[in-house]
């Protein structure tokens, strides 16, 4: 029986595997800047350097770090596809016998960094108000029994040169992970992708998917039931069938009603937008309507699955709410990373700097999926009530910094 390797061995060679093609003093910079994500928990290149603990001057450890940061020669790209090919084998296995992949949008609000590069109009979920900073794009699979793995993060900005449009930037990250994932797997999508462009690139990409509808949208709907704009349809749908839906995360089951709607086609458009008619493939509208905790009007989903009795309609409301996961992961990079607080004075540094954070996060994912017994002796390194949870992130984070440390003859 070969021996289980600790968690400094699954460290490095997670720096390698992920870090493999990069030049060595690039390499050198991902091992040392992970360590210190994962021991101070902060962005700033000041807590790295401390926690690295090098035996010089913290000024030149932040320096060192510094140029790293902004270095030309390591290679971002590289990077993001060889961490893609480490994660695509998990998704292949029994915990992930179908996965859903959940796509979101959210934003990191930067309402005092005067100096930072390319600062863009965005909104502040957490205050609901209109501010400055930037855009992030996360992918993520969940598996059975709520089962994570980060896909892919990336931060965006609208000022920036490379920008053309948020449609652009959803469309290149989901194109990359696209052929990493299985043609089976299920992609779930918020409100905020409903519009004939994401319909037109996702059933380019071959994907199978749902998508929730914006209940005030004009868009026209052709159904059995007429030709009605998504809140008609809602409204028009009976709603006979109950379903208790599976828990996501945090949240607790809750009984909804649900019913469905077969043979739905969305409009056609003209290259210069105009509406043509119908078009695409056969969808089915899924809507439900739930209680206060999963939102206060009704949720309709549009979906590739072919939807023809309650327990179909049943599933395709538990996919969608699986949704839950990506917005979990989001909260974890900025709560547990402090992402939000993240500095750099080059375009290049803040890009590099999120990434840098989900490929923390992507460490720990590897270890969760790894021997169960070692994750939960880190996870009980931090002192709390009751059992370790399902998503046991947050007990992680707090003990695997220390635990790298005692174990890596002296740090890195």
């Amino acid at each position: 029986m070969p021996r289980e390797k600790s968690i400094a061995e699954r460290f490095e060679a997670y720096v390698e595997a992920v870090g493999g093609r990069l030049h060595k003093p690039n390499r050198r910079f991902l091992r040392d800047a992970l360590f210190g994500l994962l021991e101070s928990r902060s962005t700033l290149l000041s807590q790295i350097g401390r926690a690295l603990n090098e035996p010089r001057r913290l000024i030149h450890t932040e320096k060192r770090l510094s140029r790293g940061l902004s270095s030309k020669r390591y290679d971002d790209a590289a990077v993001e596809a060889d961490y893609l090919a480490l994660a695509a084998p998990i998704l292949r296995d029994e915990r992930f016998p179908r996965p859903t992949i959940a796509v979101d949008t959210t934003d990191i609000s930067k309402p005092r960094a005067k100096k930072m590069p390319y600062l863009a109009g965005v909104h502040d979920g957490s205050k609901g108000e209109l501010g400055y900073g930037y855009s992030v794009i996360s992918i993520e699979a969940v598996g059975t029994r709520g089962r994570r793995l980060p896909l892919l993060t990336r931060l965006f900005s609208s000022t920036s040169p490379e920008y053309t449009s948020h449609n652009s930037a959803i469309f290149a990250a989901v194109g990359r992970v696209a052929p990493h994932v299985p043609q089976d797997a299920h992609w779930v999508f918020d409100s905020g992708f409903d519009g004939h462009n994401f319909f037109k690139r996702f059933d380019e990409f071959g994907l199978r998917y749902s998508v929730r509808l914006k209940l005030g949208g004009k868009r026209t709907l052709f159904t059995p039931l007429g030709n009605l704009p998504p809140h008609a349809l809602m409204l028009a749908c009976p709603r006979t069938h109950r379903h208790r839906t599976r828990k996501q995360g945090r949240s607790s089951s809750v009984d909804v009603q649900l019913g469905w709607v077969q043979d739905v086609f969305v409009q056609r458009y003209k290259p210069g937008g105009n509406v043509s008619g119908t078009g695409g493939e056969t969808r089915y509208s899924v809507v439900f309507a739930s209680s206060a905790q999963l939102g206060e009007e009704p949720l309709a989903i549009l979906t590739t699955e072919d939807v023809r009795t309650a327990e179909d309609a049943a599933r395709v409301v538990d996919l969608y709410l699986e949704r839950w996961g990506v917005e979990e992961a989001h909260r974890f990079m900025k709560q547990g990373f402090d992402l939000e607080d993240l500095r750099a004075l080059t375009w290049t540094g803040v890009q590099r700097m999120a990434q840098l954070v989900f490929l923390a996060y992507g460490f720990l994912a590897q270890l969760v999926h790894g021997p169960r017994a070692q994750v939960e002796r880190v996870a009980a390194t931090f002192r709390a009530f009751g059992p370790i949870p399902t998503y046991l992130y947050y007990r992680l984070l707090e003990g695997i910094g220390r635990h790298l440390l005692r174990t890596m003859d002296g740090g890195p």
